[in-house]
């Protein structure tokens, strides 16, 4: 599925295209956006490996 192509019909989901969102909403809409990926990557991040050693 794409998202963002032009494929889609703005009126069968009822969604304002991009572009005709006022300028605060697409802002705050990136900000929401942005949090929602560096919280995701804060929590799935992988730890870092531990060097396997044989001292006990």
């Amino acid at each position: 599925m794409d998202l963002f192509g032009s494929d889609l019909s703005h009126d069968a989901i009822g969604a304002p295209a991009w572009p005709e969102l006022p300028a605060e909403a697409r802002a705050a809409l990136t900000r929401l956006m942005t949090q929602l990926i560096l919280d995701h990557a804060a929590t799935t991040a992988t730890p870092p490996a531990k060097e396997a050693g044989h001292d006990l």
